[in-house]
């Protein structure tokens, strides 16, 4: 797997390319707030395979930096369209999860040259929803005073309960004990506010939106909201909590799978 660094006017960004020149048009995956690149998807890497696949640790995970003035969307955007320029494919098919969903619908909306495909996992478009407020400004809070307890919320709220119950007790202690990634309070705070709900109707790409049937961080109805706005979309589930690439890695690969594989006739009917 190789490394790759590029660099925008205010940040630069990392990226792993798996299974090089392997397709013409690349997959390029996207992970969420609190992650970086291969932690979320490593698992699943393996299932799509005879496919390039460009991994980022962007958005300050990884060896990636994060621009110094007020943290938006279009800045993490800039990231992912350095990216695709740098490899220099026609197009990707493009899939991201939680905080990358709304990076993605942003690059799919203000790049729709770049895009075959678009996967918007678990995503949201808007803060204006109280108890979005409420997760977010409890998670943001503790982020910056109390680290520990904020990996506690943040994984009671990723995992469905049923999985989390079923999870060894001292498995948990130490994920809660894990430092946490740089700069997180900066990606929680942005996606606490963020909106982009005037550049969905944009979204050119056949758009698949999934959600997590258990997933309490960022549940259905935010997700069926998305996908309501954009144009030559389909809605899905899967039943897992918020950290699908934890939970059910297969189920969600194989659906994405299916949808990229789908004649675009098929997808219209």
């Amino acid at each position: 797997m190789n490394k790759v660094v590029v660099s925008t006017d205010h940040s630069h960004c990392s990226y792993h390319i798996y299974q090089p020149n392997q397709s013409d048009c690349p997959l390029l995956l996207l992970h969420g707030t609190n992650s970086d690149g291969l932690a979320s998807y490593s698992s699943v890497l393996d299932a799509f395979d005879h496919r390039e696949i460009i991994v980022p640790d962007y958005a300050g995970c990884g060896d990636s930096s994060l621009p110094n003035h007020e943290l938006t969307v279009s800045a993490l955007a800039d990231q992912v369209s350095a990216i695709i320029n740098e490899r220099g494919s026609r197009k990707v098919d493009l899939v991201g999860h939680s905080l990358g969903a709304t990076v993605a619908a942003y690059v799919a909306a203000q790049h729709p040259d770049f895009i075959n495909r678009l996967v918007l996992s678990a995503p949201w478009c808007h803060g204006d929803d109280p108890r979005h407020q409420l997760v977010f400004n409890t998670w943001q809070t503790l982020e910056e005073i109390a680290p520990q307890q904020a990996t506690a919320f943040g994984l009671s709220h990723v995992l469905s309960p049923t999985f989390l119950s079923n999870m060894d007790p001292e498995l948990i202690a130490r994920i809660c004990a894990t430092k946490g990634l740089p700069d997180t309070h900066r990606r929680i705070a942005l996606g606490k506010d963020l909106d982009i709900r005037q550049y969905l109707s944009k979204i050119q790409a056949p758009t698949l939106v999934l959600a997590m049937a258990f997933d309490t961080l960022v549940p259905p109805y935010r997700a069926q909201e998305v996908q309501a706005a954009i144009p030559h979309s389909e809605y899905d589930e899967i039943p897992s909590g918020h950290a699908v690439q934890l939970e059910r890695p297969y189920p969600w690969a194989n659906r994405i799978k299916r949808f990229l594989t789908t004649s675009h006739l098929e997808i219209s009917h």
